[in-house]
């Protein structure tokens, strides 16, 4: 058994890993799962893993910080990123490979075989042969990589698990089951339609496509695999919008909206802006409806928000509808508290 522990500063990140090794890496034995780096630090010093899996974007301190706290690193790393950025600095480490989020099984299995096959850190040869290959990496990445030094209209597609830390607390094992599928058919069905997913937080991804009825078609497909039993309570959002990448992370205005029309979505529904229905709405296979207009926090302007009206699909009620929209005041309390001489707290 090769002892290994985790490194990173998101749950859903950790428990995804811990999925995928024990599905497809029986013979790595996770010994600690560290949500910060003074953890993992603390967890090496007690456990001495021969592996550790670690997060290079983190608070306070970071994945190559955490490894300079070592004169001799004496431990086997593999760094677990969203970001391409970081792959020539990894080399300064004792980094055995380098995996991209979401994390690729067969990526996965490959670089723990070489741990298997090298029980202690990598020689200048196995850098040099880690460079290649990571520079093999980005060239496959060449559609993100060209990203980071142009801005471009995209239809940009957020979703989200409802109840998902909630699933965690009743059943672990079930939730991460549910997670790994939710990943599956996400990753396919966007690949399917010429999209990326470019930042995936577990239980929720941010996916971006050149087309908006692409992007919508994509997401149909998925809520329509989704609500397969055992079903998952999936929104999802979308808008058309501007997008930058700055310091590795994705930006724009247009980022912002559709992560807010995401929120007041319901489990198995699809909504969108009003570009989004500008794209689609001489489509005849998408059916959509009106759901009105909606004040969003940190947007400037109202949003006209619609929805997918499908077969299967939900619409959801506006009177209930809830998420990031900004708070107006009950002007009935309002007068009732100014009529009888009190102040509101």
């Amino acid at each position: 058994m090769i002892k290994a522990i985790i490194i990173d500063d998101e749950v859903h990140c950790i428990d995804t890993l811990s999925i995928l090794l024990a599905d497809y890496c029986p013979e790595v034995e996770v010994t600690d799962k560290c949500m910060s780096p003074k953890k993992g630090l603390e967890a090496i010093e007690k456990s001495s893993p021969e592996l550790v899996f670690l997060d290079i974007e983190m608070p306070i301190m970071n994945g190559f910080e955490l490894l300079e706290q070592f004169k001799q690193i004496p431990f086997a790393v593999i760094f677990t990123t969203s970001y391409d950025q970081y792959a020539i600095k990894a080399i300064r480490f004792s980094a055995l490979d380098y995996l991209l989020k979401p994390i690729d099984p067969k990526e996965l299995i490959a670089a723990v075989h070489k741990v298997q096959l090298q029980k202690k850190p990598p020689t200048e040869d196995q850098f040099r042969l880690l460079l290649e290959h990571i520079q093999g990496k980005s060239s496959n990445l060449s559609p993100k990589s060209s990203l980071s030094q142009q801005r471009r209209l995209a239809a940009i597609l957020f979703t989200d698990i409802v109840g998902y830390t909630s699933m965690m607390q009743q059943n672990e094992t079930e939730a991460l089951t549910i997670i790994k599928r939710y990943t599956t058919v996400l990753k396919q069905s966007v690949s399917d339609h010429s999209g990326e997913v470019l930042n995936d937080y577990g239980d929720s991804s941010l996916c971006i496509f050149s087309s908006a009825s692409e992007a919508v078609q994509s997401a149909l497909e998925v809520q329509e695999q989704l609500q397969k039993d055992p079903s998952i309570p999936l929104r999802i959002g979308l808008h058309i919008g501007e997008i930058f990448f700055e310091d590795g992370k994705i930006l724009g205005d247009g980022v912002n909206v559709a992560s807010r029309i995401q929120s007041i979505a319901s489990g198995n529904s699809i909504l969108f802006s009003e570009e989004i229905q500008d794209k689609i709405k001489n489509i005849p296979k998408f059916r959509s409806v009106s759901l009105g207009s909606f004040e969003f926090k940190n947007v400037e302007k109202p949003i006209d928000v619609f929805a997918l009206a499908n077969e299967g699909l939900i619409v959801p009620d506006r009177s209930s509808m809830a998420g990031k929209l900004k708070k107006k005041k009950n002007m009935l309390r309002w007068m009732q508290l100014f009529f009888s001489g009190q102040k509101e707290n």
